[in-house]
């Protein structure tokens, strides 16, 4: 019985360092710049599905789906030559926030009513956070603050 709980407690440390190490590995990422920019559009293009939803341009969402797709894809290419358990981590979890916006997309074509999408809406972004979560904290986007140079297009918020 004392060797099992020996062993129970050398994993638990084992995961224990694991789990403090992925922080201070993704701080050394090789494309810090691209993984940044990759996290900020993901969060813009979030804030502009909750804009369409608002304004109740249900029409639009999945476009800003389509804009979801392509900051996901810019994300993978920042990580492109990471160390594939990185990689795959980021990749489960980027799935699931892709998946989750695209069910809003799916959503908004049926929609007349906000309420149901913004529900989603707040399940994707908890999903997106999950991303966010394997990044340190200083490449996280704040989502309060309107993108550099106002809103894409240049028009405002």
């Amino acid at each position: 019985m004392k060797g099992t709980k020996k062993i129970v407690a050398a994993a638990a440390s084992i995961i224990l360092v694991l789990a403090l190490a992925a922080p201070v590995f993704a701080a050394q990422l090789k494309s810090p710049d691209d993984v940044k920019t990759a996290l900020r559009l993901l969060v813009q293009v979030s804030n502009d599905f909750k804009r369409q939803i608002t304004n109740k341009s249900f029409a639009r969402v999945p476009h800003e789906f389509m804009e979801y797709t392509e900051a996901a894809d810019a994300l993978r290419m920042g990580i492109k030559n990471e160390p594939a358990d990185f990689k795959n981590r980021v990749e489960t979890r980027l799935k699931a926030a892709v998946t989750a916006y695209q069910k809003i997309s799916d959503m908004s074509a049926k929609a007349t009513d906000p309420d149901p999408l913004m529900a989603e809406h707040a399940k994707a972004v908890t999903a997106m956070n999950a991303v966010f979560d394997l990044f340190p904290a200083d490449m996280r986007p704040d989502p309060n603050l309107p993108p550099p140079g106002g809103r894409r297009g240049g028009g405002k918020q």
